[in-house]
């Protein structure tokens, strides 16, 4: 199936219009003109339009289902398309299935259901915290009456309107979801039948196959220029036969929903990021323009925020979209149209910068999490494994079993990563042909808990019993902390090397475990004077083997000796980072490579927790007086014009006096790098 389109626009608008039925005046007070002007004048040059909402409510003449019954007769759909086509603004169709009240409301049978027979419902806000009256009801989208009937509504649109796009919203099951009577009999043939986190892994990726199959293969047949994207809870699985490459192998684009101010956080969105500038596939970066999350009405986050969330999507490759809700009576919020301008006029004038560049990391890191995981504790590990090669100034891209392994110094599987048999195959040749690995931790074994890596000189044993623990470093490894402990607060297990692997740390235990009957002090217990039978951390020149989960412990608690040992195994295994010391940690470095220039982007953000729910950015922070160390003769701005870098001619650059963003461009910088 051919799945190519024309370039993805840059500058996008993801609008929602979620109205309740109870609301009076529905788009009232919406001018086609102005909406569209103002869309215009924000420097938009797409915007995803509604044809249907969760409140089950449609926004056009529709037969099949029910018009919002205060829109008075209007074809809010065809009124908003012709009015940005005139503006020369592409138009992609938002509509939803799974939550979609008025068909939870008609047909129970096509509900979703738990394994206790209890239907499946939303029980949280959009923020995934506060409990609050009313919750999307959850549809089953592998029902095939359910198939039929959106195949019917998506017909309606195509007939009536000529459609750029469809963004289809929600294809994903409820936690625990689906055991109805169709779903078992779809379980059955699947031999996915226990109400299991595996099982009902896979059988979500099975189902999301199929439906995407099918309405992509429709959508194509009617519209063979139209974009197809199915929105789902994204899910980076080792197995690149399920998660959301089953989906993305259907769709003609990806758009990373991870609004840093919702629940995403700040750290959700690169670990997605990197994997996706590695297909070979148009993606774009989704944020919005909302103090929290989405359907916040009134709110608005700093300009600073905007920035750098759109900065850094077009630094790695991807287009951008801001989230907005529309108002009920459809007018937009000013406001939010003047921040949105501001920074989407940066980024077309960015857009130059980056034509014709690809990505160029050096670092791979392979997933913490498979079917089956707990996928919050695989997301530590995998955050925390970017944010340290972020904060070390390693490009890093993250792969899957699926993935070319050539041409990385390192690749990383952080603390649960399951090897599967075409991965351990994968690494296996990529170790021949003298690549590194770095591997933490639980991961390294196979589906069946055996250890699949035995090629290298060691043997992760059993957990540690007594804990927290610490590491002391070898002198020959790491001089700055031989003789300190240094505390790692999760559980780790015990290793065993084997000929030819060098202790690096040894580890320390406390003298007990803490209890209720047996403690010390405040926190944990101290470290024992003698250190364990076992090491912490071995490796050679072509391995490292920590044997505690540094890269989840990090995320959690932010213990920046985990960073500094980290960073001593990756120097240890020749690995080096683009630049060298001078720059702050949370100073962002985004390399991209056009032919043999390099394409440097610096982001000079820092988000502060100043709220109890929330990491703010309110300030894009100045680079005067930081140097870059970066060794190349030459060295000039691209973004903003006009700056100027001073060289001490020892491959030290002192920045300008500018906030937040600076692109440079380093001629020549690859081509004694081939």
């Amino acid at each position: 199936m051919d799945l190519s389109i024309a370039p993805l626009p840059a500058r996008q608008i993801h609008l929602d219009f979620h109205t309740s039925p109870f609301i009076e005046g529905v788009a009232a007070d919406f001018d086609a003109q102005v909406f569209a002007r103002r869309m215009r004048e924000a420097h938009v040059n797409s915007v995803t339009v509604f044809a249907k909402c969760h409140h089950g409510m449609s926004y056009y003449p529709t037969v099949l289902g029910e018009v919002h019954p205060h829109l008075e007769g209007r074809d809010l759909l065809g009124e908003v398309i012709e009015a940005l086509h005139r503006e020369g603004i592409r138009a992609p169709v938002y509509t939803t299935v799974v939550w979609e009240e008025r068909v939870a409301d008609l047909y129970p049978e096509w509900r979703q259901m738990y394994a206790n027979g209890r239907f499946a419902q939303v029980a949280s806000s959009a923020d995934m915290k506060t409990v609050q009256p009313g919750g999307w009801r959850f549809n089953n989208f592998a029902h095939p009456d359910y198939q039929d009937y959106f195949e019917a509504h998506l017909a309606e649109i195509l007939d009536a309107y000529p459609v750029d796009g469809f963004f289809i919203d929600i294809l994903f099951m409820d936690s625990g979801a689906c055991f109805s009577e169709v779903s078992m009999k779809k379980r059955a043939k699947l031999g996915l039948t226990e109400d299991t986190p595996r099982d009902n892994a896979l059988f979500e990726s099975a189902v999301q196959g199929e439906f995407a199959e099918r309405f992509t293969r429709f959508i194509r047949g009617r519209a063979p220029k139209a974009s197809v994207f199915y929105n789902s809870s994204n899910k980076a699985f080792v197995d690149n036969r399920a998660g959301w490459r089953v989906r993305a192998r259907r769709e003609t684009h990806i758009e990373l929903e991870s609004l840093p101010s919702g629940f995403w956080g700040y750290y959700h969105y690169p670990r997605f990021a990197r994997q996706l500038m590695m297909w070979d596939m148009p993606w774009l970066g989704m944020t919005g323009r909302f103090q929290k999350m989405w359907g916040d009405f009134g709110g608005l986050k700093p300009r600073p925020a905007l920035e750098f969330e759109c900065f850094r999507a077009q630094a790695m490759g991807g287009a951008c979209s801001v989230g907005d809700q529309l108002h009920p009576r459809g007018t937009l919020d000013e406001g939010a149209y003047r921040l949105i301008g501001s920074v989407y006029a940066q980024v077309e004038a960015a857009e130059p910068a980056y034509a014709g560049t690809v990505p160029c990391p050096t670092i791979g890191v392979v997933p913490a999490a498979n079917p089956g995981s707990d996928m919050d504790t695989a997301g530590k590990s995998e955050e925390g494994a970017v944010l340290m090669l972020e904060e070390l100034k390693y490009d890093a891209a993250v792969l899957d079993d699926d993935s070319d392994f050539s041409g990385f110094d390192v690749v990383v599987l952080p603390d649960a990563t399951v090897v599967t048999p075409p991965l351990r195959e994968r690494l296996k040749a990529y170790c021949e042909k003298g690549g590194k690995l770095v591997v933490s931790d639980a991961a390294g074994f196979d589906e069946n808990g055996d250890w699949a890596l035995d090629w290298l000189p060691v043997r992760p044993g059993a957990p540690v019993a007594l804990y927290p623990t610490y590491w002391r470093a070898r002198g020959p490894f790491y001089p700055e902390y031989a003789g300190d402990c240094r505390v790692v607060y999760a559980q780790g297990r015990e290793v065993e090397p084997g000929g030819g692997a060098e202790v690096w740390s040894d580890r320390i235990p406390p003298y007990f475990k803490r209890s209720d009957l047996k403690f010390c002090s405040h926190f944990q217990t101290p470290p024992d004077p003698v250190a364990a039978a076992t090491p912490a951390i071995v490796g050679n020149d072509a391995f490292a083997y920590f044997g505690d989960p540094l890269f989840r412990d990090y995320r959690q608690s932010g213990n920046r000796h985990l960073r500094d040992f980290f960073a001593q195994a990756l120097s240890r295994l020749g690995a080096r980072p683009l630049l060298g010391p001078g720059l702050p940690a949370h100073v962002l470095a985004l390399p991209r490579r056009r032919e043999g220039d390099l394409i440097l982007t610096l982001l000079n953000y820092l988000p502060t927790r100043k709220s109890h729910d929330i990491d703010v950015i309110e300030d894009a922070l100045s680079f005067a007086g930081m140097t870059l160390g970066l060794k190349t003769p030459a060295l000039e701005v691209l973004v903003p014009k006009g700056a100027e870098l001073v060289s001490d001619d020892g491959g030290c650059w002192t920045l300008p006096e500018v906030k937040g963003r600076l692109i440079l461009r380093a001629p020549g910088y690859f081509a004694d790098k081939d």
